[in-house]
């Protein structure tokens, strides 16, 4: 073989790893690095909010559809059932009504746990200012269940989430300086 067809079998083989390369970032819901999806989301919500102009700032700028959302959501929460029903608690799903997502009894104990879903590493989430103020009211009958790495299965339809790794925090404990705010009311007294 010739000097000039190795190289176009070379250009060919690198063209065919880019495609999938490509291919592999645009299908990945958390790239190593980025900050986590609901990190900017929260952060783009609340500039856009402010009205900035250019509220979208580093990461890779893909966001979570609703749909992808609520999958990682009810995966998550379906986990920490799982869990927490393995260890004897009675489980009740309490989401839709409460600042909190499950209440667990089990004989006279109770606790108010607070479910959180990621594709990222967990590293960081995002908690509303109810979550956290209802979590230090319950402290020590309380509980934190990150469930990360999440990845979802967008060939299926609706899109479903599948895997993670749970975490659990009890009885979880609120240092402020854990928190970081990125969004202020601020009262202008008109």
């Amino acid at each position: 073989m010739t000097r000039l067809g190795r190289d176009n079998e070379d250009l060919l083989f690198m063209a065919r790893l880019l495609r999938r390369l490509y291919k592999a970032t645009d299908d990945a819901t958390h790239v190593p690095g980025d900050l986590p999806i609901e990190v900017r989301e929260a952060t783009q919500s609340a500039a856009t909010t402010a009205n900035r102009r250019s509220a979208r700032k580093g990461g890779q700028g893909f966001l979570l559809t609703a749909a992808e959302r609520r999958a990682i959501e009810e995966r998550s929460v379906l986990l920490a059932t799982e869990h927490f029903e393995a260890q004897g608690w009675t489980v009740k799903d309490v989401g839709a009504s409460q600042p909190y997502d499950l209440h667990l009894t089990r004989g006279d104990e109770n606790l108010h746990v607070e479910v959180k879903g990621t594709a990222s590493d967990g590293s960081q989430i995002i908690l509303t200012r109810a979550e956290v103020e209802w979590q230090r009211k319950f402290a020590p009958a309380n509980a934190l269940v990150i469930v990360h790495f999440i990845e979802l299965d967008r060939t299926a339809e609706p899109v479903t989430a599948i895997g993670g790794t749970l975490h659990c925090i009890s009885p979880w404990t609120i240092d402020g300086e854990t928190l970081t705010v990125i969004s202020y009311i601020h009262r202008t007294g008109l």
